[in-house]
């Protein structure tokens, strides 16, 4: 349901088809599954949906997709099922596939490590193998006794050859940041005036010269520039990977999600900012059982980037910790801190990792 969980279980698909070419695939996705060749029966933007009050007002399309999968599978079954991150919807989905007789492998894990270690018994009832991102995630099913895989980390076969030797150098008379707001429309909407108000903060403090909006292609232009003045000529919106923007800014503000990984990659100086609900917020917070939410300081297990969250995310504060960060010294210091990162995640094949996983499970089950 999400885009980078298309384009993860897209490079997955290619992976499997170098070994095993007879098998097809049908189910969710986007342009990237699609374009390997997936049918598609209902596509990941409509499936797109940001904190508690969006899915219930989506839960009859969601009952609607729900049947038509199961539908599907009854008249199609499936030789196993590969659910791809998006625990709210597919942990109930593999119950359901289950019940139908069809093996689950699960990519991506739910963070339950986090949040939902109530659900485990869940796993273990309805997932047959857990294909996981990070190495701390498969000790810690096999503490609880659940088939995990560690596979590695899709990002790094995206990035690793692409990554700089050497850190940019800052420079104080052509300082440039990055605005990464996110993916998905409710993301842009919460997150975007505030960023555009740092930015305009830092530019009137003479700290920064430029500063680039990064967007997905899957929104339109209007969703970022309707937030943009006549004044705002030293912001640009753009349109590129990551990984040609990234190693051109000396720092960003960047929504909670994978990106903060990517530019922990990247050694990328970074804020990390988010905004829900605020009803999905207080809930998250009875839930969540860990001190950060950015995956680049969950994976260091510390706080490598400083994180403004709901109402702690103001243009003065996230002007204030980029300060910090936009000196000869700071950046110079955060960048060393952030190498450890590459470490931390190991080396790149997770995609091939991952196919190797399913393939031997289709080959114990004899398919």
């Amino acid at each position: 349901a999400e885009i980078s969980a298309d384009h993860h279980a897209g490079e997955l698909i290619a992976a499997l088809h170098q070994r095993r070419p007879d098998i097809r695939f049908w189910g969710i996705g986007g342009e990237t599954l699609k374009a390997q060749g997936m049918e598609i029966l209902i596509h990941q933007k409509q499936m797109s949906f940001l904190g508690l009050g969006e899915i219930l007002r989506h839960l009859p399309f969601l009952f609607k997709v729900k049947n038509k999968l199961l539908q599907r599978a009854e008249k199609d079954a499936p030789l196993c099922a590969i659910l791809v991150d998006y625990p709210g919807f597919n942990l109930r989905m593999a119950h359901w596939l289950k019940a139908l007789g069809i093996p689950v492998i699960y990519y991506i894990s739910p963070q339950l490590w986090a949040w939902g270690k109530r659900r485990l018994k869940h796993i273990r009832r309805d997932v047959d193998t857990m294909m996981v991102l990070f190495p701390f995630e498969e000790r810690f099913y096999a503490a609880h006794h659940i088939q995990a895989r560690y596979v590695g980390h899709p990002l790094l076969d995206k990035h690793y050859h692409k990554l700089p030797e050497q850190d940019k150098p800052f420079d104080p008379a052509d300082v440039r940041i990055g605005l990464l707001p996110g993916s998905r429309r409710q993301e842009v909407r919460s997150l975007m005036p505030g960023m555009i108000e740092t930015a305009r903060m830092l530019q009137a403090q003479g700290r920064i010269h430029s500063a680039e909006i990064v967007r997905v292609d899957t929104l339109p232009l209007e969703e970022y520039s309707r937030y943009l003045n006549a004044d705002d000529d030293f912001i640009h919106i753009i349109s590129e990977p990551l990984a040609q923007c990234l190693p051109r800014y000396d720092a960003a503000i960047v929504a909670s999600g994978t990106a903060t990984l990517e530019c922990g990659l990247y050694a990328l100086p970074m804020v990390i900012v988010y905004r829900v609900h605020a009803l999905t917020y207080f809930l998250g917070r009875l839930l969540v059982k860990i001190p950060h939410i950015g995956l680049v300081n969950i994976v260091a297990e510390k706080e490598l980037a400083v994180e403004l969250i709901q109402h702690h995310f103001t243009a003065e504060r996230a002007a204030d910790e980029l300060n910090k960060l936009l000196t000869p010294a700071g950046n110079r210091k955060k960048r060393q801190e952030l190498h450890q990162l590459r470490h931390l995640l190991g080396e790149p094949g997770a995609a091939r990792h991952a196919a190797e996983t399913v393939v031997a499970f289709l080959e114990e089950k004899g398919k």
